[in-house]
C-alpha cells in the first residue's frame, strides 16, 4: 500500500521567533491528510542551554529555559489542534531527537544537579510521548536511524567513526552511496535531492529536507541565504521510492497565513 508522507526538520521553536508558521503547516496537513508526518528533530531550539553565547551578555539575557519548553510544546499543539477538533483521520506522527533537543541531556550530564521534572531540567518536559506515536531518541550518542517503507530516516547520518554529521556539496548522493539505500535527513538546513535508478527493482533516493526555521541567525552569517525553508511531501511511497514535492514556507504563508 502506497503512502503520502510529509517530512520536515529543524523547525527550531524559539520564543524569539514566534510560532505562526506552525499554524500554516497545520492547515496544510489538515487539507492534505497525509498518512504519516515525520519530524526529523531540532524541533526545539533550546537556546537557553547552548554553550556558544556564554560570553555575550546581550544574548544571555534573552534566554529562558521555561520559555524554550513552552515554545516547543505550543508549536506541537498548533500542528495537531485541527485534527484534535475534527473527525478526520489523523496522521501517524513520528519524531526524532536532534542535537538541539539533546542539549537537555548534555546539560544534565555536565551538571546532574540541574535535573528535576518539577523544578529542574528534564527531557520529559518536551512531552514526546504525548505528541508522537513513535519517538526515537539518540542511540550511542548519535541520532537514531529508523527504516520506514524502505527509507532510512534520521536527524543526520554520521561520517566516519567519530559521529560528526555527513555534509557534502552533493549530500543526497553521498547518503545513497554511503548507506546503499534510500535515506532522508535534516540538520544542515540546506536542501538536496538525488535520485538513482539502475537495474534494481526500485530506485534509491537521497533527500536532505532543508529546515522550517522561523528566523535568520546572527551566528550563521551568509549561510542564512543557503537555507531552504519548507517541508517535503512524498507521494506514493513504496519500497524506498516516491514522487517528491517541495512546499516552501513562503507558499504556506501565501496559502494559509
Amino acid at each position: 500500500m502506497t503512502k503520502t508522507v510529509v517530512v520536515w526538520s529543524c523547525s527550531h521553536a524559539d520564543p524569539l521567533a514566534g510560532n505562526e508558521r506552525f499554524d500554516w503547516l497545520a492547515s496544510f496537513l489538515y487539507d492534505l491528510k497525509p498518512d504519516m508526518c515525520i519530524d526529523l528533530g531540532d524541533g526545539a531550539d533550546m537556546r537557553s542551554l547552548n554553550t556558544y553565547d556564554t560570553r555575550y551578555p546581550q544574548a544571555i539575557v534573552s534566554q529562558n529555559y521555561e520559555e524554550d519548553i513552552n515554545s516547543y510544546n505550543d508549536s506541537q499543539e498548533r500542528l495537531r489542534w485541527k485534527f484534535k477538533h475534527s473527525k478526520k483521520k489523523r496522521p501517524f506522527w513520528v519524531g526524532m531527537e536532534g542535537n538541539h533537543e539533546n542539549r537537555i541531556k548534555k546539560a544534565i550530564s555536565n551538571d546532574p544537579r540541574l535535573e528535576g521534572q518539577k523544578y529542574g531540567v528534564s527531557f520529559s518536559h518536551l512531552q514526546t510521548d504525548h505528541w508522537f506515536d513513535e519517538y526515537h531518541e539518540y542511540a550511542n550518542s548519535a541520532p537514531a536511524l529508523v527504516n520506514y517503507d524502505g527509507i532510512i530516516y534520521g536527524h543526520y547520518v554520521a561520517s566516519g567513526n567519530y559521529g560528526s554529521a555527513l555534509s557534502t556539496k552533493h549530500h543526497g548522493y553521498s547518503l545513497v552511496e554511503k548507506l546503499a539505500c534510500s535515506a532522508t535527513v535534516g540538520h544542515s538546513h540546506k536542501f538536496n535531492y538525488y535520485h538513482k535508478a539502475d537495474a534494481r527493482p526500485s530506485p534509491l533516493n537521497g533527500l536532505v529536507v532543508g529546515c522550517f526555521k522561523g528566523k535568520e541567525e546572527a551566528w550563521a552569517g551568509q549561510a542564512n541565504q543557503e537555507w531552504r525553508k519548507g517541508v517535503a511531501v512524498k507521494r506514493y511511497v513504496e519500497n524506498g521510492n516516491y514522487d517528491l514535492q517541495w512546499v516552501s514556507m513562503d507558499a504556506l504563508r501565501k496559502e494559509y497565513g
